[in-house]
Protein backbone atom coordinates (compact mmCIF):
# COMPACT_ATOMS: atom_id res chain seq x y z
CA UNK A 1 0.00 0.00 0.00
CA UNK A 2 2.67 2.43 0.79
CA UNK A 3 4.85 1.74 -2.06
CA UNK A 4 1.43 2.45 -4.24
CA UNK A 5 0.71 5.73 -2.26
CA UNK A 6 4.57 6.75 -3.03
CA UNK A 7 3.79 5.93 -6.84
CA UNK A 8 0.96 7.90 -7.32
CA UNK A 9 2.33 10.87 -5.37
CA UNK A 10 5.16 10.87 -7.60
CA UNK A 11 3.17 10.62 -10.76
CA UNK A 12 1.23 13.71 -9.73
CA UNK A 13 4.30 15.13 -9.13
CA UNK A 14 5.72 14.60 -12.15
CA UNK A 15 2.82 15.16 -14.15
CA UNK A 16 1.96 18.35 -12.21
CA UNK A 17 0.63 21.56 -14.36
CA UNK A 18 1.96 24.71 -14.03
CA UNK A 19 0.47 28.65 -14.47
CA UNK A 20 3.30 29.40 -16.29
CA UNK A 21 3.89 29.27 -19.82
CA UNK A 22 6.72 28.61 -22.15
CA UNK A 23 7.87 28.69 -25.72
CA UNK A 24 10.94 27.22 -27.63
CA UNK A 25 11.97 29.95 -29.83
CA UNK A 26 13.82 28.76 -33.29
CA UNK A 27 16.74 30.81 -32.51
CA UNK A 28 17.89 31.25 -28.97
CA UNK A 29 17.79 35.10 -28.48
CA UNK A 30 20.44 34.60 -26.04
CA UNK A 31 23.42 31.99 -27.44
CA UNK A 32 24.96 29.55 -23.85
CA UNK A 33 28.31 29.84 -25.93
CA UNK A 34 30.44 31.63 -28.10
CA UNK A 35 31.11 35.25 -27.48
CA UNK A 36 28.85 37.06 -25.04
CA UNK A 37 26.17 38.55 -26.97
CA UNK A 38 26.67 42.29 -24.47
CA UNK A 39 29.73 43.21 -23.17
CA UNK A 40 28.08 45.50 -20.81
CA UNK A 41 26.50 42.59 -18.76
CA UNK A 42 26.67 39.33 -17.18
CA UNK A 43 25.16 36.43 -19.30
CA UNK A 44 23.69 33.71 -16.86
CA UNK A 45 22.73 30.23 -18.51
CA UNK A 46 20.19 28.28 -16.47
CA UNK A 47 20.61 24.44 -17.77
CA UNK A 48 17.99 21.82 -16.83
CA UNK A 49 19.34 18.15 -18.61
CA UNK A 50 16.91 16.45 -16.02
CA UNK A 51 14.71 12.88 -17.10
CA UNK A 52 12.77 13.18 -14.46
CA UNK A 53 9.39 15.69 -13.31
CA UNK A 54 9.12 16.93 -17.13
CA UNK A 55 5.94 18.72 -16.66
CA UNK A 56 7.13 20.58 -13.62
CA UNK A 57 7.93 23.89 -14.28
CA UNK A 58 11.30 25.23 -12.20
CA UNK A 59 11.32 29.11 -11.76
CA UNK A 60 14.12 31.42 -11.49
CA UNK A 61 14.24 34.51 -9.65
CA UNK A 62 17.80 36.90 -9.43
CA UNK A 63 17.48 39.14 -6.75
CA UNK A 64 13.97 38.59 -6.42
CA UNK A 65 13.30 39.22 -10.30
CA UNK A 66 11.88 36.74 -12.51
CA UNK A 67 14.15 35.51 -14.92
CA UNK A 68 13.38 32.58 -16.51
CA UNK A 69 11.80 29.43 -16.40
CA UNK A 70 12.38 25.37 -17.22
CA UNK A 71 9.95 22.68 -18.10
CA UNK A 72 11.79 19.31 -19.08
CA UNK A 73 15.37 18.80 -20.79
CA UNK A 74 15.45 22.84 -21.55
CA UNK A 75 17.57 25.94 -20.68
CA UNK A 76 17.44 29.56 -21.06
CA UNK A 77 20.11 32.44 -20.76
CA UNK A 78 19.70 36.40 -18.76
CA UNK A 79 21.67 39.47 -18.48
CA UNK A 80 22.84 40.34 -15.33
CA UNK A 81 24.01 43.77 -14.18
CA UNK A 82 27.84 43.86 -13.02
CA UNK A 83 27.60 43.22 -9.31
CA UNK A 84 26.06 41.04 -6.38
CA UNK A 85 22.97 38.22 -7.43
CA UNK A 86 21.66 35.72 -5.73
CA UNK A 87 19.68 33.47 -7.94
CA UNK A 88 17.15 31.20 -6.73
CA UNK A 89 15.27 28.16 -8.44
CA UNK A 90 11.49 26.97 -7.25
CA UNK A 91 9.07 24.35 -8.28
CA UNK A 92 6.77 27.95 -8.21
CA UNK A 93 5.49 26.53 -5.39
CA UNK A 94 8.03 28.02 -2.66
CA UNK A 95 11.40 29.18 -3.51
CA UNK A 96 14.11 26.71 -1.76
CA UNK A 97 16.27 29.61 -0.38
CA UNK A 98 19.00 27.02 0.31
CA UNK A 99 18.88 25.53 -3.37
CA UNK A 100 20.34 29.19 -4.50
CA UNK A 101 23.90 30.06 -5.78
CA UNK A 102 25.22 33.32 -5.06
CA UNK A 103 27.39 35.24 -7.80
CA UNK A 104 29.23 38.71 -8.04
CA UNK A 105 28.66 39.08 -12.07
CA UNK A 106 31.51 40.76 -13.96
CA UNK A 107 30.48 42.84 -17.04
CA UNK A 108 31.55 39.93 -20.85
CA UNK A 109 31.10 37.27 -18.69
CA UNK A 110 29.13 33.98 -18.72
CA UNK A 111 27.93 32.15 -16.04
CA UNK A 112 26.16 28.59 -15.89
CA UNK A 113 24.06 26.95 -13.49
CA UNK A 114 22.99 23.52 -13.62
CA UNK A 115 19.25 23.49 -12.09
CA UNK A 116 19.11 20.22 -10.21
CA UNK A 117 16.18 18.70 -8.11
CA UNK A 118 15.77 16.54 -4.73
CA UNK A 119 12.90 14.39 -4.42
CA UNK A 120 11.35 14.14 -1.10
CA UNK A 121 8.62 11.27 -1.39
CA UNK A 122 6.89 13.16 -4.08
CA UNK A 123 7.79 16.86 -2.94
CA UNK A 124 10.19 18.42 -5.68
CA UNK A 125 12.50 21.07 -4.66
CA UNK A 126 14.97 22.59 -7.33
CA UNK A 127 18.62 23.80 -6.43
CA UNK A 128 21.04 25.51 -8.69
CA UNK A 129 25.02 24.92 -8.70
CA UNK A 130 27.78 26.42 -10.27
CA UNK A 131 29.08 23.99 -13.01
CA UNK A 132 31.59 25.32 -15.96
CA UNK A 133 31.12 25.61 -20.37
CA UNK A 134 32.28 22.08 -20.51
CA UNK A 135 29.92 20.59 -18.02
CA UNK A 136 26.60 23.07 -19.84
CA UNK A 137 28.10 22.50 -23.38
CA UNK A 138 27.41 18.65 -22.45
CA UNK A 139 23.84 19.32 -21.19
CA UNK A 140 22.40 21.86 -24.14
CA UNK A 141 24.40 19.67 -26.78
CA UNK A 142 24.65 15.72 -25.92
CA UNK A 143 21.61 15.67 -23.44
CA UNK A 144 19.20 17.64 -26.05
CA UNK A 145 18.10 20.68 -23.79
CA UNK A 146 15.89 22.59 -25.71
CA UNK A 147 16.19 27.00 -25.18
CA UNK A 148 13.22 27.64 -23.32
CA UNK A 149 11.82 31.83 -22.84
CA UNK A 150 8.81 32.71 -20.69
CA UNK A 151 5.55 34.32 -22.35
CA UNK A 152 2.83 33.94 -19.60
CA UNK A 153 3.19 33.93 -15.81
CA UNK A 154 0.28 33.52 -12.82
CA UNK A 155 -1.06 36.86 -11.43
CA UNK A 156 0.95 36.25 -7.96
CA UNK A 157 4.35 36.68 -9.85
CA UNK A 158 2.99 40.46 -9.69
CA UNK A 159 5.17 40.84 -12.77
CA UNK A 160 4.73 40.36 -16.94
CA UNK A 161 7.17 37.70 -18.74
CA UNK A 162 10.53 38.98 -18.70
CA UNK A 163 10.89 38.64 -22.40
CA UNK A 164 13.29 37.24 -24.40
CA UNK A 165 16.30 39.08 -23.00
CA UNK A 166 15.69 40.24 -19.51
CA UNK A 167 18.40 42.25 -17.59
CA UNK A 168 18.54 41.43 -13.71
CA UNK A 169 19.33 44.33 -11.39
CA UNK A 170 22.13 43.87 -9.17
CA UNK A 171 22.10 44.64 -5.42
Amino acid sequence: MRIATLAIVTLLTATGCSAYSLASPKVPPIPAFGPVARTDVATVCVVRPSHFALLVTFVVHDNEQLVGATRGESYFCYFAQPGRHEIVSSTGDSADEEGGVGIVAQAGRRYWLHQDYDNNLGSVTSRLLAIDEARARDFVEDEGCEYRTLTAVPREENAPPPGPTPVAAAR
